[in-house]
């Protein structure tokens, strides 16, 4: 009998159960699967995974395999992320404040979404700006995203390391040039900027991983606080957004400035990468923040925890012949830091010249 046939016969047959009962839509609607996986016998056929990852497991292509994929730049000699080394900066003058155009503004998040690799926030479009920061053009924030590692307090899962340090999250702030559309930002060496920022835990009081004590030195445990009601209204969004490429709108009011609390933003690194996903472009000015932001550790292991990705971050790639620029000292010197130097230079006048 052909499938045709057997349509025909199996109608009537199905619309006799209504029919005959007078009753109908007897079903109760889908329930929320919470923290439950669905399981799939071998044969069922399954939709095709992501092309990439950042593990062995769930891809084709992890990390060390992204230069093979079609149309990557994810082999050039201009990646990201990578590692700084504090004593081989480069001091350049020019790195001056930047200009925040509506980082204040608590309603220009358009969206939260599940990437399928992160989350990451949509802004309003045509409304966020960033500027000056010796970038030399205007260009436009699309979106921030977020790189963690794994459910753990010990866990670290920053992209860029300082001095080898790890941090345990990095927040990317994702900006065009604004004379630019996106097909052609990316083909232009400065076309992107992104600004990184480390998080870690409000409660650290000393620098942890693998940094060097020089480093530890010259880049004391940041005193910055963000605020903490917006992260828990954010981190709230997570829980809505547990299948890949689900999206819900952002409805609480909550700004980039309260994301970033009080980070001392006068003090970065900046060097010329590239994005640190597939197709991985050489595209991008990279801004790298001196000062971690401060969130409350519960918050942080939200991330992780709602979505089910663990370290989601790119391993650091080789820097060859670039040249990583840093603010001047003093733009990145704590108050106290700066009156011990003033104190000093006075004592090294002599006593009949100061008065």
């Amino acid at each position: 009998m052909s499938p045709d046939c057997w349509k025909k016969r199996q109608n009537p047959q199905i619309k006799r159960f209504p029919m005959e009962t007078g009753l109908v839509n007897v079903f109760r609607p889908v329930q929320e699967l919470n923290e439950r996986q669905v399981s799939a016998s071998p044969a069922t056929p399954l939709p095709p995974s992501h092309p990439w990852c950042y593990d062995d497991h769930h891809c084709a292509y992890n990390s060390s395999l992204w230069h093979l994929l079609p149309q990557s730049h994810c082999g050039g000699e201009r990646q990201s992320p990578i590692n700084i080394v504090t004593k081989t900066a480069v001091i350049d003058e020019h790195l001056d404040a930047f200009t925040y155009t509506k980082f204040d503004d608590k309603n220009t998040i358009k969206s939260i979404t599940n990437s399928g690799h992160s989350v990451k926030c949509v802004l309003k479009e045509d409304t966020v700006e960033v500027s000056g920061g010796g970038l030399g053009y205007v260009y436009s924030t699309l979106q921030f995203h977020f790189h963690w590692g794994a459910v753990s307090h010990e866990s670290q899962g920053s992209e860029h390391t300082v001095d080898s340090k790890r941090y345990p999250m990095e927040m990317h702030i994702v900006n065009k040039r604004k004379d630019l559309k996106l097909d052609k930002a990316l083909e232009t060496p400065n076309g992107l900027a992104v600004l990184g920022f480390f998080i870690e835990a409000a409660d650290t009081t000393k620098s942890s991983g693998g940094g060097s004590s020089e480093h530890q030195e010259t880049h004391p445990p940041s005193s910055s606080t963000s605020d903490m009601g917006a992260w828990k209204k954010l981190t709230k969004y997570l829980s809505a957004i547990h299948n890949i490429s689900s999206e819900v709108s952002v409805t609480e009011e909550i700004s980039i400035d309260d994301l970033l609390g009080n980070v001392n933003r006068a003090a970065y690194y900046r060097y010329n990468g590239s994005l640190t996903t597939p197709s991985c472009n050489e595209a991008v000015v990279w801004t790298v923040f001196k000062e971690s932001v401060k969130v409350d550790q519960d918050l942080m292991m939200l991330f992780p925890i709602q979505t089910g990705y663990h370290n989601v971050f790119r391993p650091t790639q080789s820097l060859h012949d670039r040249t990583i620029f840093s603010t001047t000292s003093a733009a990145g010197a704590p108050g106290p830091i700066i009156l011990f130097l003033l104190l000093a230079c006075l004592c090294a006048f002599p006593l009949n010249l100061r008065l």
